[in-house]
C-alpha cells in the first residue's frame, strides 16, 4: 500500500460492480489535491468511472447565508474519490495508482534535489544575495509543490517538449522546466503497467457480501473453538492439581494415623467437597507507572497511619534489654518455638 492513498475493500454495489471509496490522508491540502488529479487521470487510462463526493461545509448555516456571509453550504472534497467498475478494471486501477502515485513523488523529491543543487553553484548567487535560510525553506517548499502540479497537469500527455531553463530567471520560477528535465531523465510515468500477481491479490479481495459474511462467520466459529479448547484445557488443570493435592494429604495422613493407631480412619479426602473451578478472571489493563513522586509502600503506609513508625533510638531508650520481651514458652511447645 502507499502512504499517500488509502484503499478499503471494495464493495459490491452491483451484480458485476464493484466500488471504492479512495482516501488522500497528505497533510497539506494542496499535496492531496494533486493526488486526487493522479488518480482522476488515471481512471480514464483503465476505464473506470470516477466521482468526487460532495461535503458539506461545517460552519455554514441559514443565517451566515441570508447575511451574506462568504460561507458556502459545501463543495468538493478533493480528499475523496469514488471509483467504480469491473473487478479485473478496478483490480488494475488500483495496483497502478499506487504505483503511479509513488513514482510521481519521486519525480517530486528528485526536481528539489535539483533545486539544492542548483541553490549551491554560481549561478544562484545574484538570486541568493536577499534570501536567508528561512526563506529558502519556503521557497524550496513551494518549490516542490509547483513542481507535483507540472507533473500532474502533464501526466496524460504521449509527448513533453524539453524546454530549456533560463539563466536570467531564478529556478524556483521555472518549475515547468525543471518538471520536463526530471520527466526526460527517467523516461516518464507509465500509466498503463501493473503487476499481475498484484492484480490477483486485489481482485481476491473483491468477494461478494454473502463471502465476506461466510468469512467472517469462519473466523467468529474457529475463535468459539479455541477459547472452548482453552477452557477445557484450564479446568483439566485445576482438576489434576486437586487431585495432586489429595493425593499428597492421604499419604501425610496414613502416616500420621499409622503412628497414632488409627488405620480404621477414612481418608481426608473422601469428606473434601466436589471441585469448583472459578471463572477466568478477567484481564484489567495496567496503568503506566507514574515516574515522578513515586513512595515506598512502608513510606506511603506511614503516612496513611496504618502502620505506626517508632525510630530505633525510642525503643532502646525504653527497652535496654530486648531479650526481656520475649514470651515464655511451655516446654511441651518448645518445638514450634521459633529460632533465635
Amino acid at each position: 500500500m502507499s502512504a499517500f492513498v488509502e484503499i478499503p475493500r471494495p464493495y459490491e454495489s452491483a451484480p458485476g460492480r464493484f466500488t471504492v471509496d479512495l482516501a488522500f490522508p497528505a497533510a497539506s491540502k494542496r499535496r492531496a489535491k494533486e493526488h486526487h488529479d493522479v488518480a482522476w487521470t488515471l481512471a480514464g487510462v483503465h476505464g473506470v468511472e470516477a466521482s468526487t463526493p460532495f461535503k458539506l461545509n461545517p460552519r455554514w448555516s441559514y443565517y451566515k447565508e441570508i447575511s451574506g456571509t462568504d460561507e458556502r453550504y459545501g463543495g468538493l472534497d478533493d480528499r475523496r474519490l469514488t471509483v467504480q467498475g469491473g473487478p479485473r478494471e478496478l483490480s488494475r486501477y488500483l495496483v497502478a495508482l499506487v504505483r503511479v502515485v509513488d513514482e510521481v513523488e519521486a519525480l517530486a523529491t528528485r526536481a528539489v534535489r535539483v533545486f539544492g543543487a542548483w541553490k549551491r553553484s554560481v549561478a544562484a548567487e545574484p538570486f541568493l544575495e536577499y534570501e536567508d535560510a528561512s526563506t529558502l525553506r519556503v521557497r524550496s517548499r513551494e518549490f516542490r509543490a509547483d513542481v507535483l502540479r507540472a507533473l500532474v497537469q502533464g501526466l496524460g500527455a504521449r509527448t513533453r517538449p524539453v524546454r530549456g531553463r533560463d539563466s536570467s530567471r531564478p529556478l524556483w520560477e521555472q518549475q515547468g522546466a525543471v518538471a520536463e528535465e526530471v520527466w526526460a531523465v527517467v523516461g516518464g510515468v507509465d500509466l498503463e503497467q501493473a503487476g499481475g500477481d498484484a492484480v490477483s491479490v486485489q481482485e481476491a479481495r473483491m468477494v461478494p457480501a454473502a463471502v465476506a459474511e461466510a468469512e467472517r462467520l469462519v473466523v467468529a466459529e474457529a475463535a468459539r473453538v479455541e477459547a472452548e479448547r482453552l477452557e477445557e484445557e484450564r479446568v483439566e488443570l485445576f482438576r489434576q492439581v486437586d487431585a495432586s493435592c489429595a493425593r499428597g494429604a492421604d499419604e501425610a495422613d496414613a502416616e500420621r494415623y499409622a503412628l497414632d493407631g488409627q488405620e480404621c480412619l477414612f481418608p481426608v479426602s473422601a469428606a473434601r467437597s466436589p471441585l469448583m473451578v472459578p471463572p477466568p478472571m478477567p484481564v484489567k489493563p495496567r496503568r503506566a507507572p507514574m515516574r515522578r513522586g513515586r513512595l515506598r509502600p512502608e513510606t506511603r503506609a506511614a503516612l496513611s497511619g496504618a502502620v505506626r513508625v517508632i525510630p530505633r533510638e525510642a525503643v532502646t531508650r525504653l527497652w535496654p534489654d530486648l531479650r526481656s520481651l520475649r514470651v515464655p514458652v511451655r516446654a511441651d511447645r518448645r518445638r514450634y518455638e521459633p529460632a533465635a
